[in-house]
């Protein structure tokens, strides 16, 4: 049985499914150590961004939900990817987001954020999302606090020591 990955929109962005044209930037994100420091901090060639591909595409698979691919509406470029992660191991749903550098600053994490726990808490009937985010990444707790999550507790994620963030279905903002 193949899921059917659903296309959300908002004001500025289209969450959509990931197609294999977007290796390409996907590939130009995970070269970078500056891009990649906050998630495990080792960069990625070609051959391995396929297989995180395939591992995002094949989620929507096995769990019925996934991330999704973010296009700027009016220009058509990949600013990133956004939504909802929980791979075997993980204590609880995630509400994940990447931008690309160039698309920085501009609140696209903040709005990819909302809609995709919108999405979560609407169709998948969660009660709370979590929000796995390594000490140091300012930028990441700030759209975290921006959608309405909280410092919770410390735990390891992936061998890594988070600050865990939570967002309950009452407090989502917007």
């Amino acid at each position: 049985m193949s899921v059917e990955i659903p296309r959300l929109e908002t004001s500025r962005l289209l969450l959509r499914e990931f197609v294999a044209s977007d290796l390409d930037p996907l590939s130009e994100f995970h070269a970078d150590p500056e891009m990649v420091r906050y998630l495990g901090g080792e960069t990625m060639g070609r051959a391995a961004t396929w297989t995180k591909l395939t591992s995002m595409v094949g989620h929507w698979q096995l769990r019925g939900f996934g991330y999704w691919a973010l296009e700027e509406k009016t220009t058509g470029d990949f600013v990133g990817r956004a939504g909802i992660w929980f791979p075997e191991g993980r204590s609880a749903p995630e509400v994940a987001w990447s931008v690309m550098k160039q698309h920085q600053g501009k609140g696209f994490a903040t709005e990819a954020g909302l809609a995709a726990a919108n999405w979560a808490f609407s169709h998948l009937m969660l009660e709370s999302l979590v929000c796995p985010i390594v000490p140091g990444n300012d930028a990441s707790i700030a759209v975290a606090i921006k959608i309405g999550a909280s410092f919770d507790h410390m735990e390891e994620v992936m061998g890594v020591e988070c600050c865990i963030y939570k967002v309950e279905k009452g407090n989502l903002a917007g």
